[in-house]
């Protein structure tokens, strides 16, 4: 609550006077502020949030500098940085995990997870099937119950199976390639780059909305694209609207379908 408190004045504030944007102090208590949540908050706090405090270091240090070049080389220099380690290390996991590979992970989050229960009603999979394993991943949470083991074997069909596999080996690739793409540091091979991550932050948080680290990715790629490629600025800036136009509740419209 006093990050959440902290961001929402510092945002009131910065609204009513931009000049505030270059203001070290702000800054530097936002950096103070959310390093102490996440501190007290560490065993439950998602990925992003760490990312997120990393990155307001980063913009404190380049607030910091007196010189207007270095200041957006340093945002450039580590949002590139970013989109390699994010990119790499995340698909690297993945590879190296059983349950990720074998397609598991997206099956049970397209049966139980609520995020995806409308994406998985928009691919055509049955309401029968995904209701049926909510309802029993619900009962095994359930401390009044007992199973067996503590383990439920979720219902699936083969087509829950071949949707699992298919977001698997996407997600995958398409991460990987990110993060390879962009290690040259060249022209076309950033522009490649630029496409590949508008493109994966479009698609992946329209199923899965965690906006948090969608608008973290698309950071990372406007202050790559800022001076060098202006021509990804505009597209970077609408996919902010398009992660937030996301969290609408049009997901409990494509359930009543």
């Amino acid at each position: 609550p006093l990050a959440r408190i902290s961001v929402q004045l510092a945002l009131l504030a910065v609204v009513l006077r931009p000049a505030l944007l270059d203001n070290r102090t702000l800054w530097l208590l936002l950096s103070v502020v959310n390093t102490v949540a996440l501190v007290t908050a560490w065993v439950s706090a998602d990925n992003h949030k760490y990312l997120t405090v990393y990155w307001v270091y980063v913009v404190t240090l380049s607030v910091c500098v007196s010189d207007r070049k270095l200041a957006e080389s340093i945002l450039a220099w580590h949002g590139r940085f970013f989109l390699v380690f994010v990119f790499c290390a995340a698909a690297l996991q993945k590879t190296f995990s059983p349950t990720y590979m074998s397609g598991e992970m997206f099956e049970m989050r397209l049966l139980i997870d609520e995020r995806f229960k409308a994406f998985a009603h928009l691919m055509g999979l049955d309401k029968n099937v995904t209701n049926a394993a909510y309802d029993l991943s619900a009962q095994l949470r359930n401390p009044m119950t007992e199973f067996e083991g503590n383990a439920v074997a979720l219902p699936a069909n083969d087509k829950v199976r071949t949707l699992g596999l298919v977001i698997t080996w996407y997600d995958l690739i398409i991460q990987f390639a990110i993060g390879l793409i962009f290690i040259p540091a060249r022209a076309v091979t950033d522009r490649i780059g630029h496409y590949l991550l508008l493109f994966f932050i479009f698609t992946t948080y329209l199923p899965a909305p965690v906006f948090g680290f969608g608008w973290l990715l698309a950071i990372y790629g406007l202050c790559l694209s800022w001076k060098k490629y202006p021509g990804f600025n505009t597209a970077y800036l609408v996919s902010f609207v398009a992660i937030l136009l996301y969290q609408l509740p049009w997901r409990a419209w494509v359930l009543t379908w």
